[in-house]
């Protein structure tokens, strides 16, 4: 009994064989695998992806019993055919693997961007984690492929009869999808697309061809999918007219200060001072105006929205409409709800002034923790700006939450500091809140108003 293997030398990404086969070359014991038809449906219209949320491709999994047959060789002992040899079956011979791979990553971004989703995380852009900017997917798609059926011909050479090592037939898969939201941090939508594939001329390797193109046919399946176009269009509109920060001047209200002593007024400053979570990541930020939240540009960078969360536990998703990277700084646009914005301090700070900060540090169950401290000096950073620099203390998840003066008026963003991630050693720095704002081009309208 003649076993052969095959495997597809391009899934180096795996480190491992995506798919093997043993061939036996027992005619009579062939088992029949029938390949199923399967119709290509009409992806959804998408006039523009922008209007859909960003989506991202995570992973492809394959889970098939070890030793089922699926799939068959077709034979040609005759030879008035090109299929070579005595038929068998293919048997899958990895069982249950669930890894990452970059061509169906490459056929999943190729399918859904001809179908017009907003999908992110280009697969020919090299290095593309570590750029700038980038934009985050808002839901990750993960697959699992639980049905494979194949019908092969190993072709061979109509003068000679030999085998030419190259394959052609017929494929279908079923893939089991799910979509992760990574703001709620659970799936969100799960559904079953079948695809298939034809190889009229053999390539090598193309038994794993046809798998993945059979694959490609299932992603575009799943563009079909109504309520999951219906999902992703589930975000607020973009506000275009304000994100040109050099061309615009963004207007807000100028709010009378606090003059009395930060205690008297805490428990509505604290309310003023949300949590931002973009990803699995957390940082903060407070309100300026009743639907602008200032935070720092690392808590958002690469994301068009994110969520916020205010001290009474209510969520809203927010978008980016404005940042600065070297100056570490970003506005977000939320719904007017009725949010009480913080007053902001026009005068410079004086070292040794007391100062006090308000964030969730470490962790988001920490939200509305306050620390003070005093203005120890002030310091140009790599960028030649102006940094604050106190003894607050603060740790990770502060980043972007406010630096207030004795009466709670908004003096400071923080925004970086020495020592880890939970570790403190009182030399942390600040934005000053008006350097930040004239960066965003951000302006008072009209007089000092009472709050």
């Amino acid at each position: 009994m003649l076993s052969t293997y095959f495997k597809s030398k391009t899934h180096k990404a795996l480190g491992a064989v995506l798919l093997s086969a043993a061939v036996f070359a027992s005619a009579c014991q062939t088992i029949p695998v029938e390949v199923p038809e399967v119709e290509t449906r009409a992806s959804v219209e998408i006039a523009d992806p922008r209007k859909l949320a960003a989506i991202g491709f995570d992973r492809i999994g394959i889970k098939v019993k070890r030793g089922e047959a699926i799939g068959s060789y077709d034979p040609d002992i005759l030879g008035f055919t090109k299929c070579f040899g005595y038929g068998g079956n293919i048997f899958w011979n990895q069982g249950r693997l669930v890894a990452r791979d970059t061509e169906f990553a490459d056929i999943f971004f190729s399918e859904m961007k001809n179908a017009n989703f907003n999908i992110v995380g280009n697969p020919d852009k090299l290095f593309a984690s570590a750029t700038a900017g980038a934009i985050k997917p808002r839901f990750l798609f993960g697959g699992q492929i639980d049905e494979i059926k194949l019908n092969a011909c190993q072709e061979k050479n109509f003068w000679t009869g030999y085998p030419r090592n190259t394959t052609a037939g017929k494929g279908a898969v079923r893939v089991h999808w799910q979509v992760f939201d990574v703001f709620e941090r659970k799936v969100v939508y799960e559904t079953t697309t079948r695809g298939a594939a034809k190889l009229e001329r053999g390539v090598p390797g193309g038994e794993m061809v046809l798998v993945q193109n059979a694959f490609g046919n299932a992603v575009a399946n799943l563009t079909a999918e109504e309520k999951l176009v219906s999902l992703l269009s589930e975000r607020q509109d973009t506000v275009a007219d304000i994100r040109k920060v050099e061309e615009t001047v963004l207007l807000i209200k100028r709010y009378a200060p606090w003059n009395e002593e930060i205690s008297k007024n805490i428990g509505e400053i604290r309310h003023s001072v949300v949590t931002v979570e973009a990803g699995m990541a957390h940082g903060s930020g407070f309100f300026v105006s009743p639907t602008l939240i200032m935070t720092n540009f690392h808590v958002i960078d690469g994301h068009e929205f994110v969520r916020i969360k205010t001290l009474t536990g209510r969520k809203v998703i927010g978008e980016v409409i404005r940042s600065h990277k070297q100056r570490d700084a970003a506005l977000v646009k939320v719904e007017n709800s009725g949010y009480r914005p913080l007053p902001i301090r026009n005068d410079p700070l004086e070292i040794t002034e007391d100062v006090y900060a308000i964030g969730s540090p470490l962790y988001k169950s920490l939200e509305g923790t306050v620390s003070k401290g005093v203005v120890s000096k002030f310091k140009a950073n790599r960028f030649g700006l102006e940094d604050i620099q106190a003894d607050v203390d603060i740790h990770g998840g502060n980043s972007g939450g406010a630096l207030l003066d004795k009466n709670g008026n908004i003096v400071g963003v923080t925004y970086a500091g020495y020592g880890g991630q939970s570790t403190s050693v009182g030399l942390n720095l600040f934005v000053p809140i008006m350097d930040a704002l004239r960066l965003l081009n951000v302006e008072f309208k009209d007089s000092a108003a009472k709050s």
